[in-house]
């Protein structure tokens, strides 16, 4: 356990070896965590920029004006993407790529919980699959030559780490076997595999996974029952936010302490080049669990091989709905 004393002191003492022009892309930023993160990181760092990857730069108007009185030496660029579409984030990486040297640090937090059943994009991904495993795969594949050329590149992906269960094998991306269980677990999964692949082909790079346990966002109070459901289901899910939201009120930690541990997991030397899992006390979860099974049966080249069909699966899906 690394405690939050010490998180904040270190933060304060990475913050005062004034890092100045780092380049930082953050996916999921625009509220709950990633948004707690993105302020903290804005506190850090010297004349850095951000890019950050959202739905509507008109909702971030008002994120962005704390962002600059936070640091008026930032630089926040916003990239309106849809991150559950390959498309978006491939569109959203050439333009980084066309107006950068390198990328410093890549954070990723965008997520959606799969209550409402199977969702899929124009692309033919589930939704919720999608938002947690395979854009963020995506972004991380796309800014691998720009991470390669900063002096301490470091991914962050905030999911599950440390939380990894069995998959169905036959069926990884659950395209016959949908459930939500099954969605947190193959992408928790999935997410830790795919960076021990990454990380034993590109060996001077960070990538860490992340749980950042009960955090006081409003990612359940947002869902809503699909128009299509009945009586029943509206109900269950008022509860379930209601139940959830009192969780979150006594046992959740606040963004802004969430914001804090993310900020550290960037920056801290304690994370050197590798894969890395880290509980939502920052410590590193090194029981292998079942992943040494996976291991063995060289499933972290499986996983990145499926991962790599499903991109040109879904962007060539992609462009043939797209009108003439």
């Amino acid at each position: 356990m690394v405690k939050a004393t010490t998180i904040r002191q270190c933060n304060a003492r990475f913050a005062s070896e004034h890092h100045a022009g780092l380049v930082c892309v953050f996916a999921g930023a625009t509220s709950g965590i990633g948004a707690g993160t993105l302020e903290r990181m804005a506190l850090m760092l010297q004349a850095p920029t951000f890019y950050v990857l959202g739905r509507s730069a008109a909702r971030f108007a008002s994120q962005r004006a704390k962002l600059e009185s936070l640091n008026s030496s930032c630089k926040v660029v916003f990239l309106e993407a849809e991150v559950s579409l390959l498309s978006d984030v491939d569109a959203a990486c050439t333009q980084i790529t066309a107006a950068e040297q390198k990328v410093d640090y890549l954070y990723m937090s965008a997520g959606l919980m799969p209550l409402n059943g199977p969702q899929y994009t124009k692309e033919g991904l589930e939704t919720c699959f999608a938002i947690s495993y395979y854009s963020r795969m995506r972004l991380t594949s796309n800014l691998l030559p720009l991470l390669r050329k900063s002096p301490q590149p470091r991914v962050l992906s905030v999911l599950a780490g440390g939380r990894e269960k069995s998959m169905r094998d036959e069926d990884i991306g659950l395209e016959q076997h949908w459930s939500t269980r099954g969605v947190i677990d193959h992408t928790t999964t999935m997410t830790s595999l795919a960076f021990e692949y990454l990380a034993e082909n590109d060996k001077q790079i960070t990538f860490l996974h992340a749980f950042p346990g009960w955090v006081r966002t409003d990612i359940f109070a947002r869902l809503t029952a699909p128009e299509s459901s009945g009586v029943g289901w509206r109900v269950t899910l008022a509860l379930i936010r209601g139940l959830v939201a009192t969780i979150m009120l006594i046992f959740g930690m606040s963004v802004e302490d969430s914001g804090e541990r993310q900020a550290f997991h960037l920056t801290s030397d304690r994370y050197g080049p590798g894969a890395w899992r880290i509980g939502y006390l920052s410590d590193q979860v090194s029981a292998p669990g079942v992943l040494e099974q996976y291991r063995e049966r060289g499933w972290a080249e499986k996983v990145w091989e499926h991962t790599v069909r499903v991109f040109e699966k879904a962007l060539a899906i992609g462009s043939d709905s797209v009108p003439k």
